[in-house]
């Protein structure tokens, strides 16, 4: 049961290394990733991105058993339940999102981009796990998510999942009506015959 606690924590760092990877990637070759201008102020949303990172991290290395301190206050910690069926339909879905941003990632090859920026269009991806949803990027964040909190059941990761899944449902709100406006028919056409998650 002790290797279980640990698949959060790698399903989570895997995850995040192979955007890191492929962004590092990308950014040795020219291309521009970010919708910020290259001399923006990263201001208060990097810190506090950062600081959630951190917060989110500590938790998980806590869970898996390999430090004996949580930063969260007491009422943060305790698991709601531990019944393994949750806890095998969450490793499924963390093992799930590391398949699913792995086939983003390849698929989107030189189009990934993070923000929506005009003057920084990449092309239309409408192939390979794309073909089947319009969101895989995303979809594999929740299933990351969800399945953290199904492991490890706390008030904290529940809430962490439930905000992920608004948040990220709101975004492809908004990112969907940009790639309307940008893209064109090639994006209407494109929405009509495959849908938003699966």
């Amino acid at each position: 049961m002790e290797i279980i606690r640990l698949i959060p924590l790698v399903g989570f760092l895997l995850f995040c290394l192979q955007i890191g990877i492929r962004a590092f990637v990308l950014q040795r070759k020219g291309i521009r990733l970010s919708a910020r201008k290259k001399h923006s102020s990263k201001g208060i949303s990097t810190v506090l991105l950062i600081a959630f990172f951190l917060v989110f991290l500590n938790e998980l290395v806590y869970k898996a058993g390999l430090i004996r301190f949580s930063i969260l206050p007491e009422v943060l910690r305790p698991l709601l339940t531990g019944k393994i069926i949750l806890v095998i339909t969450g490793i499924a879905l963390i093992l799930l999102s590391n398949l699913l941003m792995l086939f983003s990632l390849r698929t989107l090859k030189q189009s990934l981009r993070f923000g929506l920026n005009k003057s920084n269009l990449g092309k239309l991806v409408t192939s390979g796990i794309y073909a089947w949803s319009r969101n895989p990027f995303f979809l594999a964040i929740n299933c990351l998510f969800v399945g953290i909190s199904l492991v490890f059941p706390t008030p904290f990761f529940i809430t962490i999942s439930l905000l992920t899944l608004v948040s990220i449902h709101l975004f492809i709100l908004k990112e969907e009506r940009f790639m309307h406006k940008n893209y064109g028919e090639e994006y209407k056409n494109y929405a009509k015959t495959v849908r938003r998650y699966f």
